[in-house]
């Protein structure tokens, strides 16, 4: 089974370059060192400075287009033209997916600031500092802004102000994206649970899984849909019981779509899956060229989305097959937005690209203010491979017993190396008794 390496499995959050500081004496000279020797012969997955890379979902709101860039700018375009009405900057990457109400637009930022902006000027109406990367999306309920962060808490702050209504304390990093059905508010966290909260914050039931539940869930009637890293898709009761799961062949760090009784979710193996809502049986899987981490968008019967072989695919929401498919410079990891018969998204080509709902051909592109994947320029023919680390064993383990997650400095020293990840296992060399 292979399994692909990220920085965030590497312990620093879901990131966009690497920090030197994770890998003790591999400095990051050496990764780019590597990368230039190696030019011709790879194209890492993972860009070392992504620039202005797009990571997050856009909104289509008052025929304005608004997203987050990891050129430290929040965005706001004409969807029409594409061309720039207003722009934000923040003290850092912009990855958390925006939402709307009231005037105003609300997004968190690597800067651990959620916020709120005028979405007729761009102008600061209020920010909330946390001490945690926000990557989570917020939903507004009434009022009210709920969101997670990395400093393991769960956040309700009132909508005008910004005012702290009251935090929920978990275990691990929160980046998924909340949901709020039937008055309940469900989320996952990297301590492996998915949380049922009341509105004023109190704890209804968790359900504990053998993995980190990263994105959004999706809700149905008298049932919440959930993934996590353990490779499974959960279906549970309003009261916490399981009533299902299915079980992909690699890990599940994406948000779940729901239609017409279906379940669509993609996975690190490659495949994107519709799934019974009632039973768990498959229906259909769709094969790509490399790993999803986003989910999908269903709309007028076709199932749109993006992978890290950088394509946008168009599918029949149905039978699964392909209708069209485009392909850009850089992974698709974000949900598109679909207004007017044109699909709105961006790319780690730093491009935001609006295209033609009906066959996919691009009605204009927008280039974000760093638009460069890399300082090192890439051959564009060369094979899709990413960089990982290997351990090299010196001496022998000084911890014996099975470690559940093992920091970078339990494995010894480290070499940069590029392997090809469909036929390699990330990390297939940590030392014995590690998971």
């Amino acid at each position: 089974m292979a399994h692909y390496i990220s920085d965030e499995e590497l312990g620093g959050g879901v990131s966009f370059g690497f920090d030197e500081n994770q890998f003790g004496d591999l400095k990051i000279v050496d990764v780019l060192i590597t990368i230039e020797e190696s030019k011709g012969k790879i194209n890492p997955i993972w860009c070392v400075k992504v620039g202005g890379s797009i990571f997050n979902n856009p909104l289509v709101y008052n025929g304005m287009v608004y997203f987050g860039a990891c050129d430290k700018k929040f965005y706001v375009l004409d969807a029409k033209t594409g061309e720039e009405v207003w722009r934000f900057e923040t003290n850092d990457i912009n990855t958390s997916s925006p939402v709307i109400d009231q005037g105003i637009v609300y997004f968190g930022s690597y800067d651990k600031n959620l916020y709120a902006l005028s979405t007729d000027t761009g102008k600061l109406v209020w920010k909330f500092t946390t001490n945690g990367v926000i990557f989570s999306k917020p939903v507004i309920h009434n009022a009210v802004v709920y969101f997670g962060s990395y400093d393991m808490n769960f956040y309700a702050l009132d909508a005008k102000t910004g005012n702290l209504l009251w935090k929920f304390p978990t275990k691990g990093p929160i980046c998924s994206h909340p949901i709020i059905h039937r008055d309940v508010i469900y989320f996952g966290s990297s301590d492996k649970n998915f949380y049922a909260l009341s509105l004023d914050g109190k704890l209804l039931w968790r359900f504990s899984v053998m993995g980190e539940v990263r994105l959004r869930a999706a809700a149905s009637n008298d049932t919440v849909y959930f993934g996590s890293m353990d490779n499974n898709i959960y279906a549970v009761s309003l009261d916490g019981k399981l009533e299902w799961k299915y079980k992909a062949n690699n890990s599940i760090a994406t948000s779940l779509s729901f239609s017409n009784n279906t379940v669509y979710f993609g996975s690190r193996d490659n495949n994107m899956y519709a799934v019974d809502a009632d039973t768990g049986d498959e229906k259909w899987r769709f094969k790509t060229e490399s790993m999803i981490f986003e989910a999908s968008l269903v709309h007028g019967g076709v199932v749109y989305f993006g992978g890290c072989d950088n394509k946008l695919y168009a599918l029949d929401e149905k039978t699964g097959k392909k209708l069209w498919v485009f392909k850009a410079n850089g992974m698709v990891s974000s949900i598109p937005a679909i207004h007017d018969n044109v699909i709105y998204f961006g790319a780690w080509d730093c491009n935001f690209y609006a295209l033609s709902l009906e066959n996919g051909k691009v009605l204009w592109k927008f280039h974000t203010s760093l638009s460069h994947q890399s300082p090192i320029d890439l051959e564009p023919s060369s094979t899709m491979k990413t960089m990982q680390t290997i351990w090299t064993p010196e001496t022998e383990d000084k911890r014996k017993g099975a470690h559940e997650e093992a920091d970078i400095a339990d494995y010894g020293e480290f070499k940069g190396t590029y392997i090809d990840t469909t036929k390699t296992d990330y990390l297939g060399f940590k030392k014995k008794g590690y998971k």
